[in-house]
């Protein structure tokens, strides 16, 4: 999720409606007691992470001064 934190309560509150699975907040967003309402509604809870930084490590992309392909581009590159 891309939002302001005073957001969060409504961003919840939508996720639940809609039957999501998991609510992923983006790096600086830590807000315990929006995961303890989350959780408790049967949701997983990721905050603070980066979701294409945490897709490289999984996939081996990512080195330990950063992503080791040597570009940061959301395009598919052409061969």
């Amino acid at each position: 999720m891309f939002r302001r934190p005073a957001d969060l309560p409504d961003v919840l509150a939508d996720a639940i409606d809609v039957g999501a699975k998991t609510l992923w907040l983006q790096f600086g967003l830590f807000a315990p007691e929006i995961a303890r309402k989350a959780e408790a509604a049967g949701l997983s809870v990721v905050m603070d992470r980066c979701l294409k930084i945490e897709h490289a490590r999984f996939h081996g992309g990512l080195h330990l001064a950063g992503f080791n392909t040597g570009v940061i581009s959301s395009r598919k590159q052409q061969q």
